[in-house]
């Protein structure tokens, strides 16, 4: 059963899954091999998975602020970042701006949860980049492949929108 709100608290280190609305059984992947020290530009890949496996776990972190960060479970420390700069001002298109890793959470790795009528979630940049949402494109992701694939980029003012929503959940 999907995440609510009230449930964030109860969390503690448990690991969770993001899951497209829009694409059924593609999540969330990120692979933070070789990300170890804080670097300007982050690094790793993030991209979609079909099904849910090591990479695509995630410990969802609160921050004092109000904001939450995703920290991988396969990778210590290790958080989803998304960089807004140069995202073209339109709510249709392919978006835009840059999704990967950094090492520590910092601005760029906080983002607010948007509660959805439907119990998933849009995630927009808490503070660097107001306006800008994660956005996934799962086209074509049909079975699990080693690198994974799809789309992972922002999309401005998409609150809602059906690339920019999705499920939380518990896994093992």
């Amino acid at each position: 059963m999907p995440l609510s709100v009230p449930d964030f608290a109860a969390l503690g280190n448990k690991p969770i899954t993001i899951q497209s609305t829009f694409f059924p059984n593609v999540y969330l992947r990120m692979d933070g091999a070789g990300v170890t020290t804080f670097t300007g530009s982050g690094g790793g890949k993030v991209n979609c998975q079909f099904g849910a496996g090591p990479l695509e776990k995630f410990r969802l972190r609160a921050n004092g602020d109000g904001s939450y960060s995703f920290e991988s479970v396969a990778f210590a420390n290790v958080y989803l970042r998304m960089d807004g700069a140069g995202l073209p001002a339109v709510t249709s298109g392919p978006g835009g701006g840059t999704v990967n890793c950094q090492f520590g959470a910092e601005p760029y790795e906080k983002f607010k949860l948007h509660a959805q009528a439907d119990g998933s979630f849009s995630f927009e940049s808490a503070t660097a980049f107001p306006n800008a949402y994660l956005r996934l494109v799962g086209s074509g992701v049909t079975a699990p492949t080693d690198s994974g694939s799809g789309i992972v980029n922002c999309q401005f003012n998409a609150n809602g929108g059906g690339h920019e929503k999705f499920l939380l959940d518990v896994t093992n």
